[in-house]
């Protein structure tokens, strides 16, 4: 080849490369792009806003506010030490009364009276609000408070639903707030030992 055929071929290598470029890679780039961009735009329009939270219907507000409703005995009005510890002690023995009773036995525990925060936790404005006593009065004092017990419940995840079916037989108001799974290797390393925990919360009324 001579050198003038040389250079031609080159020149042509050189400005066609670009549009080869940009026929081949960049433009079906740019139409994928364009067609995922109106994917996002149609979803967007078909997509539904929320509300943050559910208005309280009638039935509701009507189970809410009866003077005699059986959820206000189960807000206790917890005062001092001595009040928090024997609502405590009362909290933990229906709790392992009614895991043993499930067959659930073994289970850990432990207590912090600091606040979980989660997306079940109350709103600042009603966490301040008034509540009610065990007898209905009105108790414009008292401020809606909770504390939280960890229970550590041995065996397979399916130990955890058991639980949680429990939680509604027991008398005092227990929510559950969150699950911990934790994973550690034995010292030979020769297998792995998992934990499971329950997290649950329990309200009531303080001064």
């Amino acid at each position: 080849m001579t050198p003038a055929r040389e250079r031609l071929a080159m020149g042509l290598l050189f400005a066609g490369l670009p549009v080869l470029l940009a026929l081949l890679v960049i433009r079906p780039s740019l139409r994928r792009q364009e067609s995922l961009r109106r994917r996002i735009q149609a979803a967007n329009a078909e997509s539904v806003t929320f509300q943050a939270f559910t208005p309280v219907g009638p039935e509701e507000q009507a189970f809410l506010a009866t003077p005699g409703a059986p959820w206000r005995s189960r807000i206790p009005r917890v005062g001092n030490d001595a009040a928090h510890l024997a609502h405590v002690h009362r909290v933990v023995s229906q709790l392992l009364a009614r895991l043993k009773a499930r067959g659930l036995s073994g289970c850990s525990l432990r207590a912090t009276w600091t606040p979980v925060k989660a997306d079940c936790t109350l709103p600042p404005q009603l966490a301040r609000g008034a509540g009610n006593g065990p007898d209905g009065v009105d108790a414009p004092e008292c401020q809606l408070a909770g504390w939280v017990l960890e229970v550590g419940i041995p065996g397979s995840p399916e130990a955890l639903f058991q639980a949680l079916a429990e939680l509604a037989g027991i008398h005092p108001l227990l929510e559950p707030v969150g699950l911990r799974w934790e994973v550690a290797t034995t010292p030979d390393r020769s297998r792995a030992e998992v934990s499971q925990s329950l997290l649950l919360r329990n309200l009531y009324l303080k001064p």
